[in-house]
């Protein structure tokens, strides 16, 4: 009875506890180039998605080749996540570090594999690194008619 009360707290409390919360997660799951599934110290699922980037959704151009990149960073890896929201799937948004200190979101944009989401931020690094990659045609940038990922879903409701 002790257990599932226990239980019963973590799972009610863990939402407002990972908000603005930074931990390390091992990496056990890609869903696309800007989602994955962690297990934290607990060894609870939870699943993440990159603050600051928009990747290409799965049926879009680079769609395949964005989700591979982004497994080639951080699957298998202890990663640290720097959470501060949970979106309307449940998906935990937050800032991505590779165990030697790469910022993750900014390594997908540098490689012309996810777009900056400046409607969610305004960093200027990211902001940056898209135009580096725009400039020289890396990724989905050597595509002249690329269509943004929110574009994309617009169009297949």
């Amino acid at each position: 009875m002790r257990n599932c009360l226990k239980i019963f707290l973590l799972l009610t409390l863990l939402p407002f506890w990972l908000y603005s919360q930074t931990f390390q997660v091992k990496v056990v799951g890609i869903s696309d180039g800007d989602t994955f599934t962690g297990l934290n110290s607990d060894n609870l699922q939870l699943k993440f998605r990159i603050h600051g980037i928009d990747a290409p959704e799965k049926k879009q151009a680079y769609g395949t080749k964005a989700r591979e990149q982004h497994g080639t960073l951080i699957f298998k890896q202890n990663v640290t996540v720097d959470v501060n929201d949970r979106d309307r799937w449940g998906r935990y948004i937050a800032r991505v570090a590779t165990e030697d200190g790469r910022d993750v979101g900014k390594e997908m944009i540098q490689a012309g594999l996810a777009w900056h989401y400046k409607h969610y931020d305004k960093s200027e690094a990211y902001a940056q690194a898209e135009q580096t990659a725009r400039d020289n045609k890396r990724g989905l940038w050597s595509d002249p008619g690329a269509v943004a990922p929110w574009e994309f879903r617009k169009k297949k409701n």
